[in-house]
């Protein structure tokens, strides 16, 4: 007499494989509505060109809370930026040259540092000797709502709050000069 348990046993592997998988997929729903929950509760939109992109707050290497709000009425480049970004890195210098130059014409820059510590970021800015201000999205929520995908990117919000101009990659002097500074004069 032959007893037929492979079948049963094959029926009982695949009943176990669909729990899984069905596990698997309520966790990835869970974690995506976690961060579409974040980013709305941030009052976070995805920056597109001639669109808001809200409003977020951040806290500042003082350990001060920043707004993007606080700046309303003057052209800020958001530049999303982390140590480890060999061209994040690299651009620094000339963002901080840009700063001072037209600061006075209404321009300020809020360096989104990515992920790292306080006393990292701090580092390195003091190293070069920023002047702009640089605020800490340590779990990344104020980028992910953004949309940025890549380092370093570099985002130019226009007095009213709106999306002037996005710059994925190194930002380079002629590119400061080609693409902000229309707009500050």
């Amino acid at each position: 007499m032959k007893i037929k348990k492979p079948v049963k046993n094959k029926k009982k592997r695949n009943r176990n494989v669909q729990i899984f998988v069905g596990m698997v997929v309520v966790l990835m729903v869970s974690v995506l509505l976690l961060s579409l929950q974040n980013s709305q509760q941030a009052g976070i939109q995805k920056a597109i060109l001639g669109k808001s992109v809200g409003d977020f707050a951040l806290t500042d290497l003082e350990g001060e809370t920043i707004h993007l709000s606080d700046y309303q009425g003057k052209y800020v480049l958001l530049n999303a930026w982390a140590t480890w970004c060999p061209p994040c890195r690299a651009e620094m210098p000339d963002l901080n040259e840009f700063y001072q130059a037209y600061q006075d014409k209404g321009f300020e820059i809020l360096a989104i540092n990515a992920g790292e510590t306080r006393d990292i970021a701090a580092q390195f800015a003091d190293s070069l000797g920023l002047e702009f201000k640089v605020v800490l999205d340590s779990d990344g929520t104020v980028l992910n709502g953004l949309g940025i995908t890549g380092f370093p990117t570099s985002i130019l919000i226009d007095p009213d709050g709106k999306v002037a101009m996005i710059h994925i990659g190194m930002i380079f002097p002629e590119d400061l000069n080609n693409k902000v500074l229309p707009f500050l004069k």
